[in-house]
């Protein structure tokens, strides 16, 4: 199929080029996508199987990230409860 002219192809990222960019490791990347249902609808990967990010995915994390800043750190409550007095 030809691609259009004049519309360039979207770029994707790694997992390890998506967490460098987010400033995190690459086990919190996974586990915020293990965590988070629906953050990323459509992974895309690669033909040797690997994650791939596109900017869109990126924006989402980025978002994801903020919003989990300003909330706080969660905890399970199985392992630790915050500490109210």
């Amino acid at each position: 199929m030809p691609k259009e002219q004049g519309v360039p192809p979207e770029k994707y990222y790694t997992t390890g080029q998506t967490a460098d960019k987010l400033r995190v490791s690459v086990s919190t990347l996974k586990r915020w996508i293990k965590e988070s249902d629906g953050l990323i609808p459509t992974l895309h990967r690669n033909t040797n199987g690997w994650k791939l990010f596109s900017e869109e995915d990126l924006e989402r994390l980025k978002t994801f990230q903020k919003d989990r800043k300003r909330k706080g750190r969660i905890y399970q409550e199985d392992t630790l409860k915050p500490v109210i007095k």
